[in-house]
């Protein structure tokens, strides 16, 4: 008999033990939501020309963040459009930002587009003279690029500039603006671009405001219009004879090409030069190396 009370005893202890642990069980949770803390984009600032086109990326963060959903935005659409998934396009000439805007907590990020004046792909600036100058040299990508260098009266680069490989040097010759055949500005960039004639150079020099500075650390002018607006001229030198490794005068000089021959020499045509503190023009030997600066009327 004591043995079975003393069993019971037991099994009834054993029982509330049982009991308690399944009421400590705690039912699984949901993750908590994870916030977004910020949005990048890809391309902060960027140009276009008219009818280009672009894409945006925007990276939400965290990584991990639960809603990714964003909206775009344009300050000036009838300048550049965006759609929902980024793609921009440029519809006319001046400036937008573009707004990418998160859904969770609001957060922004912006591009800069630049939708700048062009003539056959070329940009220029309207100076408020005569004719419009372009803003980068013949063969420069970037205002501050040297570019290419140019015989007068010729449109192909070369390896040499002398006497003996000039077409023009010694030959009678009338103004070559827009000539296609002389005028590398013609020939190359086509529509109405064409070099500066030598009255047009004398407007440049003498109505604007010249300016040293450097610009991505390249020295030259900075050169502001009658209305403000500016153009920058690298001090790029020239080539003359048979070094071709480097200009003469590079980074301390400018020598730009006009299309006017001169009319008392046959060996010569008018340029404008300038060092750090002279601007002025010069009649130039035909055969040297120079940069050219096209305008368009």
């Amino acid at each position: 008999m004591m043995k079975k009370i003393a069993i019971l005893l037991v099994s009834a202890a054993l029982l509330p033990l049982v009991s308690c642990e399944k009421d400590t069980q705690t039912p699984p949770t949901t993750p908590a939501d994870v916030p977004v803390t910020g949005v990048e984009l890809d391309i902060t600032e960027i140009g276009l020309v008219v009818g280009e086109t672009a894409v945006l990326t925007a990276t939400v963060l965290p990584e991990d963040a639960t809603d990714k959903t964003v909206t775009w935005s344009s300050s000036a659409p009838e300048i550049v459009s965006v759609d929902k998934d980024g793609n921009v396009q440029a519809l006319a000439v001046g400036d937008a930002v573009i707004t990418v805007a998160t859904a969770d907590g609001g957060k922004t990020a912006e591009c800069i587009v630049t939708v700048p004046q062009t003539i056959n792909g070329h940009e220029y600036a309207d100076l408020g003279l005569s004719v419009k100058w372009a803003t980068c040299n013949m063969g420069a990508e970037n205002p501050w690029d040297y570019g290419d260098y140019f015989a007068w009266g010729e449109t192909e680069v070369k390896e040499e500039y002398t006497e003996d490989n000039s077409i023009t040097y010694k030959i009678e010759m009338s103004e070559i603006s827009g000539n296609p055949e002389y005028d590398a500005a013609r020939a190359k960039w086509g529509g109405t671009w064409r070099m500066p004639a030598h009255d047009e150079t004398l407007e440049l020099l003498e109505e604007c405001t010249w300016e040293w500075v450097e610009e991505q650390g390249v020295p030259g002018y900075k050169v502001t219009g009658l209305n403000g607006n500016t153009i920058f001229l690298p001090a790029g030198g020239y080539y003359d004879g048979f070094d071709s490794s480097e200009p003469y005068n590079f980074g301390t000089r400018g020598y730009y090409w006009s299309s006017t021959p001169d009319e008392s020499s046959f060996e010569t045509a008018y340029n404008f030069f300038f060092t750090k503190s002279v601007c002025g023009w010069r009649a130039d030997f035909r055969f040297t190396g120079q940069n050219i600066r096209p305008v368009s009327d």
